[in-house]
């Protein structure tokens, strides 16, 4: 083995494990926008999360939050936990922080639909708290 494959090997190996952990990371979700994201750089996540987000937002940090699967009850709700609809089994929740100051939760639909909500909002409707996962 000459020293150039052994150099690509070892880039290689390495690099299909750490993205084979990410995509696992995701929960069993089938959300192609969602695995795109997770093969992006730290730095083109937040990029794509703040034009979503819209609002000025250019994105300085990106967190995947978890999957709409992992979603905690509401503090103090102590009724039973509601099943997931299937139509939102594959969504996730992303995070963004803009270079502005302003925070966002993002949750992205299989399709590349999604909705965003200012992060002092979800945590005011005791919905969670952004930057931590679920």
């Amino acid at each position: 083995m000459g020293p150039l494959r052994e150099d690509v090997l070892r880039i290689a190996l390495p690099l299909t494990i750490v993205l084979s952990t990410a995509i696992a990371w995701a929960g069993d979700v089938n959300n192609p926008a969602n695995d795109s994201l997770l093969t992006m750089s730290a730095k083109r996540q937040a990029d794509i999360l703040g034009k979503i987000a819209g609002e000025g937002c250019k994105g300085k940090t990106a967190f995947y939050q978890g999957t709409m699967k992992d979603l905690p009850q509401p503090k103090g709700d102590h009724r039973p936990q509601l099943p997931v609809p299937p139509e939102h089994e594959n969504d996730t929740f992303w995070n963004v922080m803009c270079k502005n100051g302003r925070s966002y939760s993002i949750e992205v639909h299989p399709d590349g639909s999604n909705n965003v909500v200012e992060c002092g909002m979800v945590k005011m409707f005791h919905s969670g708290e952004c930057f931590k996962k679920f």
